[in-house]
């Protein structure tokens, strides 16, 4: 019988505020923190992966914010995670939104990738994004607004290259356009519905 790839030791405790759980991907130890933050008018929940070393000591490999609730209620950003492991690959998903007035927080989605390679390293082999950093005509200047209307001159391909390359440069991926931003959007989504359906169960 084939060895299980993925061992989820359902062993969980509680260490200076963290909950601490030991994971196995392929062969490689890995052990996730989950920890609550409250900071300003930042509530929320990240989670940590580091691999296990035979040393006892743990290597950061990322972190993905699982909730994050930012601002007032009349107006607050909204971003929630979460996150599926498949044999080997390790699958990110992000989503963002608004609540109320808040015309400058960003909404869409993003997707990362890790993959366990053959040194046990995991390695980030993907990550594709659709953000509109505020609503739209919030910022007549923002070259955000050629995702909507098509850049037609040399000034206005310039912006909105420069909006992608910010938003690339701040949000950690390749920017998505058209049907392919839909269909990401959709499979965060759907993400996101597994995710709840998972805290109901």
């Amino acid at each position: 019988m084939k060895k299980i790839l993925l061992t989820l030791i359902f062993l969980t405790y509680t260490l200076v505020g963290a909950e601490l759980k030991h994971i196995t991907i392929g062969n490689q130890d890995f052990s996730i923190t989950t920890e609550t933050y409250d900071i300003y008018d930042s509530k929320g929940e990240v989670l940590r992966l580091y691999r296990e070393e035979r040393n006892n000591n743990l290597t950061f490999v990322f972190s993905l914010i699982l909730k994050d609730r930012t601002g007032a209620c009349s107006a607050k950003s909204v971003e929630d995670g979460y996150y599926e492991i498949n044999g080997t690959t390790v699958t990110l998903y992000s989503h963002w939104d608004r609540r109320g007035k808040a015309y400058d927080a960003p909404y869409g989605a993003r997707v990362q990738v890790y993959e366990l390679k053959d040194n046990y390293d995991l390695v980030r082999t993907s990550s594709k994004l659709y953000i509109e950093t505020q609503r739209p005509n919030y910022n007549e200047n923002s070259g955000m607004k050629y995702l909507f209307t098509t850049a037609k001159t040399d000034e206005e391909k310039k912006a909105l290259k420069s909006y992608v390359n910010s938003v690339e440069r701040n949000f950690k991926g390749s920017f998505v356009f058209g049907e392919e931003a839909k269909s990401l959007m959709k499979d965060v989504e759907d993400a996101m519905t597994r995710k709840m359906k998972g805290i109901w169960n």
